[in-house]
């Protein structure tokens, strides 16, 4: 199902990343005016003024009915361009304080574009918070194509709490094709609104394929609304394997918190899972959070995989983040991969982001494994990307270190 998520969330991001954008990840300080913010001031590690990442020193707000507006300041107290190609903006805020519309001001205060190319944007929602229409304006109020986005408006309609169908239209509010491969998305779905297939649609009303390369997806429910197989087929109906090494898998249901994935190719044969096992069995806690995997054989029992495990066993903490994996023998004894290790513990972050990860052996003492190190740490920068990693014996004593991955830890 990642690929039918990432096409659900690729829906809205045109709509959210673009009308968000005056966050920022630098230290800041506020001050307020009865009881509300009246102006954020950025500062360095040495608490001395500094620019944000999105291009000024400060901001002041100010409050009329439902709405705020910023105006950005640099550090000599002049008017500031952000990164988004604008001096201020005017967030309308509605019920349950969703935003309804964004309006970029120049220096004098004047409605502007953004570099994203458009001046306003409205947003509609369901009383659910289902976004129903998001429309991008110029500066004279008129629909405009957004470059980056390859529409200028789009409609979500809704059964219950579900999306139905997404259309995308251009400044006269006809169905235009976008970068995505598509001017319409339609999502059908059962009595109980629960999605059982995706397709596609040109602006002409022809079959359409997404650019994850695929024109429907299937989705075989249960009598319990519990997932059983999705498959995927291009224009002419073929299934499709999309390059995966697998058509598609399937779910057979022990109970609701219990399942066994297998795999099967384009003629419905069932292939490996992975490296020396067959089919994997997930059991889930009350909050759907996998907390053991198994790696099975052909005839259903668990099986030492290549990595020489037969089961992972996953721990959360008390925010529900994952904070340590063991690993357990065909006999759900604990046991040792092949890199020496019987499992590993994380430290998270308040944001959960990994601090280090131990790694442990049989009786849940730090080990030294195979690749010389028995801890990692992760250092990061201020926008949360890895700059270093150390690794560390059991000692304590410090073996490698590895610069600016620049990949974050989440």
């Amino acid at each position: 199902m990642m690929s039918r998520a990432r096409i659900l969330a690729g829906l809205m991001a045109g709509v959210l990343l673009l009308t968000l954008g005056a966050g920022g990840s630098a230290e800041w300080h506020e001050e307020t005016k009865g009881g509300k913010v009246s102006r954020r001031t950025w500062t360095d590690e040495s608490g001395k003024a500094a620019t944000a990442p999105e291009g000024y020193a400060s901001v002041k707000y100010s409050y009329s009915g439902t709405s705020v507006t910023e105006k950005y300041y640099d550090l000599e107290g002049n008017p500031a361009r952000a990164a988004g190609g604008y001096y201020g903006q005017i967030l309308t805020y509605g019920n349950k304080h969703r935003l309804e519309e964004t309006v970029f001001l120049d220096e004098d205060g004047e409605r502007t574009e953004c570099t994203a190319g458009y001046a306003r944007v409205r947003i509609a929602y369901t009383s659910a918070g289902g976004i129903t229409m998001a429309a991008y304006q110029d500066r004279t109020g008129s629909p405009v194509m957004v470059p980056g986005l390859g529409y200028a408006q789009l409609k979500n309609d809704y059964r219950g709490t579900t999306l139905t169908k997404t259309v995308y239209l251009d400044e006269n509010k006809d169905p235009v094709d976008t970068p995505l491969g598509y001017a319409v998305m339609v999502q059908s779905v059962n009595k109980s609104n629960k999605v059982t297939g995706i397709r596609f649609e040109h602006a002409d009303g022809s079959a359409a394929v997404c650019g994850e390369g695929w024109a429907s997806m299937k989705r075989e429910l249960d009598k319990k609304n519990r997932e059983v197989s999705v498959k995927y087929y291009d224009l002419a109906g073929k299934m499709l394997d999309r390059g995966l090494g697998y058509a598609y898998e399937s779910r057979k249901w022990e109970s609701d918190q219990i399942y066994t994935v297998s795999r099967y190719d384009l003629e419905d044969r069932q292939i490996p899972m992975g490296a020396g096992y067959m089919s994997l069995r997930r059991e889930m806690n009350r909050d759907g959070q996998v907390i053991r995997e198994t790696y099975l054989d052909e005839n259903g029992e668990a099986k030492e995989n290549a990595e020489g495990v037969a089961s992972r066993k996953y721990d959360y903490d008390e925010q529900g983040r994952l904070a340590r994996v063991s690993f357990e023998g065909a006999r759900g004894d604990s046991t040792e991969n092949t890199s020496g290790y019987a499992g590993y513990r994380e430290t998270l972050d308040a944001d959960g982001f990994v601090l280090n990860r131990v790694f442990l052996g049989k009786g849940g003492k730090p080990v030294d494994t195979a690749m010389g190190y028995s801890e990692i740490r992760y250092l990061y920068d201020e926008n949360r990307r890895v700059i270093r990693r150390e690794y560390y014996d059991v000692n304590g004593a410090l073996v490698n270190a590895e610069e600016g991955s620049g990949m974050p830890e989440a």
